[in-house]
């Protein structure tokens, strides 16, 4: 069982939400290799399958319904840290309805579940000492007229309002893959790894590798000591939960 209030990280858990998603797996081996946590949650659809080079000893698979979260409420239990990378696409979804069904409120309803089953064990906050770790998407903004950024700025807001002591939002640009895709993504066929190239030697910060966005979000989590210091990510306040936003060059400074 995870101790909140214990700031030794090696006596904590980590929860991962979409670790079968090009971020989130990759998210999931950093931690496994990486992180000092005692234990490793997985939560999702299905389970995510590693091969043998990867250390699985602190691992526990759970898969649930999204639709039904109460039939499935324990595994969200006794946490301290939550890597967040549910998400799709609207042709994935198969409908704009369906698509904010997915990518929003799995997520938020995850989230809401998380704050109830983790409260606050303090008298001095009502907040749940959970730090909640959402990947997002460059140009996120819940006042955009397209469909695929609103959404994405929708969650961070309803993220921020649910309860959390703090929250962290990964804001990536273009994702530059290291496993295929489950299905065919014609957007990014069309940038193909010329533009991550000249990304990279240009500094364009527009693209990143989806390993050096699940390394930021360990880090942000177990190692904030250790981000560069040019690292300035945006911090705001909201209904109380401090509120910490890292942008595509944040990201890419954290490679240092």
């Amino acid at each position: 069982m995870s101790n909140n209030n214990n700031n030794d990280s090696t006596m904590k858990t980590a929860l991962v939400l979409g670790a079968t998603g090009a971020v989130g797996k990759q998210l999931l081996k950093d931690l496994l290799k990486n992180g000092p946590y005692a234990k490793v949650v997985t939560v999702g659809r299905r389970n995510v399958e590693l091969d043998n080079t990867v250390p699985q000893d602190k691992l526990v698979q759970n898969t649930v319904n999204f639709d039904n979260l109460e039939a499935s409420r324990q595994v969200f239990r006794d946490v301290d840290d939550v890597y967040c990378c549910l998400g799709t696409t609207r042709k994935d979804a198969g409908s704009a309805e369906q698509f904010r069904k997915i990518d929003q409120d799995y997520v938020v309803n995850s989230a809401k579940m998380i704050v109830e089953e983790n409260p606050t064990k303090t008298t001095t906050t009502f907040k749940s000492p959970v730090h909640f770790l959402y990947c997002s998407s460059m140009g996120a903004n819940k006042d955009s007229y397209l469909l695929y950024p609103q959404s994405k700025g929708q969650t961070e807001d309803r993220i921020s309002r649910a309860g959390f002591e703090k929250v962290s939002i990964f804001r990536p640009g273009a994702l530059e893959t290291v496993e295929p895709r489950p299905q065919y993504r014609p957007a990014e066929a069309f940038i193909g790894s010329f533009f991550f190239k000249v990304n990279s030697m240009l500094n364009l910060h527009m693209g990143i590798s989806v390993l050096d966005v699940g390394r930021s979000m360990r880090l942000a989590a177990t190692s904030p000591s250790s981000v560069p210091a040019n690292v300035k990510s945006t911090t705001k306040i909201i209904d109380g939960t401090n509120v910490n936003i890292f942008t595509n060059k944040d990201m890419d400074n954290m490679k240092v």
